[in-house]
């Protein structure tokens, strides 16, 4: 009986990598030709292909990783070297490129884009986000989460957000264009 389910499991993981793979692919092509993206999100940020760019993160870029195969953390660049996160024990921290990724199973390091791979730079408040190092808040994993969490640092109001879907809807909305997440080019993370 458990070989069976264990089969089926296997061969739906294999059609929905494969899935997610042309999805990326086509998203790629649908760039290179000029395509508007027909959602919220140009590109997915994805390790095992990862986008051609490369691209400097800048004060006001928000970045993410994978976690755990499948989940994407999120965090927002507060200066050249320090990503501020929400950790899932509610722990708001200031941590370096390296720490982002450190004990996750992402990568790469993403940095959202527009179409063009040039870094979206959010205009946030300093003093507001000064505030947030440090500071605890009621962390759920589908209400009050890292997409929250940087939203909040973007726009000072905490906005509930169950998938990374959603919260590329409302960057999406903030900019009025899709969000491309392309390759962070991290000279840290080697060193």
């Amino acid at each position: 009986m458990p070989l069976p389910i264990l089969l089926g499991v296997s061969a739906a993981a294999v059609l929905a990598n494969s899935f997610y793979r042309s999805e990326i692919e086509k998203q790629d092509k649908q760039r290179k030709l000029g395509l508007k993206a027909s959602s919220a999100v140009g590109r997915y940020p994805c390790d095992h292909l990862p986008s051609e760019f490369q691209i400097t993160p800048q004060i006001g870029s928000i970045v993410c990783c994978g976690v755990y195969n499948g989940f994407i953390h999120t965090g927002l660049v507060i200066d050249d070297d320090l990503v501020l996160e929400l950790h899932g024990s509610g722990l708001s921290r200031a941590i370096s490129f390296k720490r982002f990724l450190q004990d996750r199973s992402g990568q790469h390091i993403f940095i959202a884009t527009d179409t063009l791979a040039n870094p979206i730079i959010f205009d946030f408040d300093q003093e507001h986000v000064a505030r947030q190092v440090f500071a605890y808040h009621d962390y759920h994993v589908s209400k009050r989460n890292c997409y929250s969490h940087s939203w909040y640092c973007l726009t000072g109001k905490m906005t509930p957000f169950a998938s990374f879907e959603l919260f590329n809807k409302a960057l999406s909305s903030l900019v009025g264009h899709s969000i491309y997440w392309d390759r962070a080019k991290i000279k840290k993370l080697t060193s």
